[in-house]
């Protein structure tokens, strides 16, 4: 029996390597079921009647939703073929969001403006604040071994 369980959510946040794979995973397969979600429910959508018979009664979940986040105008004389904004730069809220979250991350975990991460003991009883030297280039990305 190993002396950490991989049932245990101390497991996941003591190792950052894992962490960060897990969250990638989670993303992934959450994009990919919306994906591929939205492709069946395009393959069996009928417009023929968009009055009697709307999306929502076909029993459409993802496409609505997805249509919603592409409103450009108000609810009366809404659009989704508005413009296209094919370059928003580095200061788009998704390109500052990013930089803030690595950015926090990075420097919390490293110690140089916060104090490391939690680590505890394999039964999670006890634990102490560690100082950590990741990794950052390919040494320290395994895709097979999530964490250690």
């Amino acid at each position: 029996v190993s002396k950490l369980s991989l049932n245990r959510p101390i497991f996941v946040m003591s190792h950052i390597r894992r962490m960060l794979a897990v969250h990638i995973m989670h993303t992934t397969l959450v994009s990919s079921w919306a994906g591929s979600m939205a492709l069946y429910e395009l393959a069996v959508f009928d417009p023929s009647d968009r009055v009697l018979d709307p999306m929502w009664r076909q029993g459409m979940l993802v496409i609505p939703f997805v249509t919603c986040l592409g409103i450009t105008y108000s609810w009366g004389g809404w659009s989704i073929s508005g413009g296209i904004v094919t370059n928003p730069g580095i200061w788009s809220y998704e390109g500052v969001a990013g930089v803030a979250c690595f950015g926090f991350g990075a420097f919390h975990v490293t110690g140089l403006y916060g104090p490391g991460i939690w680590v505890s003991d394999p039964y999670g009883l006890t634990g102490k604040v560690q100082d950590v030297n990741p990794a950052w280039g390919t040494e320290g990305f395994d895709p097979f071994v999530l964490g250690e």
